[in-house]
């Protein structure tokens, strides 16, 4: 935030447990280092938020300051992080990255949907995308898509229940 150009931060985060952890975190170190950092509004997204606060993300930035919006990137049903052999690591700061590989959100942050997001920063005004891991893991440990769906889902029941009614 202090050396780089202007332009508002956007992160992506799996739930609004997770959103609020890192809003109070974000919002504690700016109390900590107080007018030695320019003015940063630490602004949360997430549909339970009462909707004059979800406004807050649309009003314009004020000359000098920066934003970091917080949105919501909802889960698909998967276990871990999404990578070979990465198990989730609840003890981790918010904010620190895993000790190997990306920091996960549950559906496998394919590389397609991490190149869609980093595409939104810059789209409307100067930003820029930073991913909590490392290049190599995002080649190596990262699927190119996202598993459909269907092939996620257990049909088991649902072929039962169509059997059972002929």
């Amino acid at each position: 935030h202090v050396t780089q150009p202007p332009g508002d931060i956007l992160v992506f985060l799996t739930g609004q447990e997770e959103i609020e952890a890192c809003v109070e975190l974000l919002q504690e170190r700016c109390r900590r280092l107080g007018s030695r950092l320019p003015e940063l509004l630490v602004l949360p997204i997430y549909a339970n938020l009462p909707s004059d606060l979800q406004a807050r993300i649309f009003q314009p930035t004020p000359p000098g300051a920066r934003k970091v919006r917080w949105p919501f990137k909802s889960r698909e049903r998967a276990e871990g992080w999404g990578l070979r052999g990465a198990p989730p690591c609840p003890s981790m700061s918010p904010l620190s990255p895993p000790p190997h590989g990306p920091m996960g959100d549950g559906d496998g942050d394919p590389q397609a949907s991490a190149n869609q997001r980093a595409g939104r920063a810059g789209r409307v005004a100067p930003g820029k995308c930073f991913r909590l891991y490392t290049a190599w893991a995002f080649q190596h440990e990262l699927e190119e898509t996202s598993v459909p769906e269907i092939q996620r889902a257990d049909l088991g029941s649902l072929v039962l229940l169509l059997k059972s009614l002929g």
